[in-house]
C-alpha cells in the first residue's frame, strides 16, 4: 500500500528470528521488537465453518511505552490478550495524528482449559482518545448492546472516535462515521478459503494506508474489503502475493457495491 511501517511489539525467545528477518527484508522497521525471556503469544485456532475458537497456549508480557519517537501519521493498537496498557495508550496517542485501535486483545480472558471468550470490560478512555475503532460484530455488541448494529456504532462513536469500523465476516463490514451515516460495505465472495487468519488485520491496515493517503474512508472500505478478501486464499507470506491491479480491481467492484444504510 505505499506506507512506510514500523512495529512496536514483544516477542519470546521462541519467536522463529527467520520470520522477524523475512519481515526486516521487506522494508518493516522491527527495531522497536524487543525480545523477552517469556514465550511469545501464541493461540491454537480452530475453525467450523465461519465459527472460530482460539485457545492460549502462551500470554506474553505486557508492552512497554517504547523510547523517544518522532510524531508518526498514524498508530495502530492492535492488542491479541491484554498487552496493551493504559501507558501504552497515552504513549501512542502523544505521538501519532491518527490512533486507530483494535479492541479484540482488551476483551479476552480465558478458562481454566485455556479456551479464550470475550468479557465486557470499561474501555472508556480507549474508545476516547482514538480516531478510528474496529470491533467485530460480537465485540461492538458487547462494548455497546444497541438495537441495531448502526446504534452499537453510534454508541462506540460517542465515546470519541472518528470512526468505527464494525467487520461481519462473509456478511461483510460496517463504517460509521461521527456525523452518524453508516456505510454498509460488501465482501468480495471467495470460493477458495485456505486461512482466514488476520483478515480483520488486514482490512484495517489497508484501510488506514489508503485514508492517511486519501482522506476518502468510503474508498479506504473497498480497498480494506478487496485486501482481506484477496489474503484469505494463502497462508502465512503467500496472503500478499497477488496482482496490485486485482486488488483494485477488487476495489472498485466492493465500492459500487457499497450503499448507505439507515438504523
Amino acid at each position: 500500500m505505499g506506507a512506510r511501517v514500523s512495529v512496536f511489539s514483544n516477542i519470546g525467545r521462541d519467536y522463529p528470528r527467520s520470520i522477524l528477518s523475512s519481515i526486516q527484508n521487506r522494508g518493516i522497521d522491527v527495531t522497536r521488537v524487543k525480545t523477552s525471556d517469556a514465550c511469545t503469544t501464541r493461540f491454537r485456532i480452530s475453525y467450523h465453518g465461519d465459527a472460530r475458537k482460539l485457545a492460549l497456549i502462551h500470554s506474553g508480557p505486557k508492552i512497554n511505552p517504547a523510547g523517544p519517537h518522532s510524531s508518526l501519521d498514524a498508530i495502530h493498537l492492535g492488542p491479541v490478550f491484554r498487552e496493551v496498557g493504559l501507558d501504552v495508550l497515552d504513549y501512542a496517542r502523544r505521538r501519532s495524528q491518527f490512533l486507530s485501535l483494535d479492541v479484540q486483545g482488551l476483551l479476552r480472558t480465558s478458562d481454566r482449559d485455556g479456551f479464550v471468550r470475550l468479557v465486557r470490560r470499561s474501555i472508556g478512555p480507549f474508545l476516547s482518545k482514538c480516531n478510528l475503532v474496529k470491533a467485530t460484530e460480537e465485540e461492538a455488541c458487547l462494548i455497546a448492546p444497541a438495537a441495531t448494529l448502526v446504534a452499537t456504532a453510534r454508541q462506540i462513536l460517542r465515546k470519541g472516535a472518528q470512526f468505527v469500523i464494525i467487520t461481519q465476516g462473509r456478511s461483510g463490514s460496517l463504517l460509521v462515521r461521527k456525523d452518524g451515516s453508516a456505510l454498509s460495505i460488501p465482501s468480495v465472495r471467495e470460493g477458495k478459503v485456505a486461512d482466514p487468519t488476520g483478515a480483520g488485520d488486514i482490512f484495517v491496515g489497508s484501510w488506514l494506508a489508503t485514508f492517511l493517503a486519501l482522506k476518502d474512508p468510503s474508498w479506504a472500505g473497498a480497498v480494506g474489503a478487496a485486501f482481506a478478501s484477496l489474503s484469505v486464499q494463502g497462508i502465512g507470506a503467500s496472503k500478499f502475493r497477488f496482482a496490485r491491479r486485482e486488488l483494485f480491481r477488487r476495489a472498485s467492484w466492493v465500492y459500487k457495491n457499497s450503499s448507505l444504510i439507515k438504523g
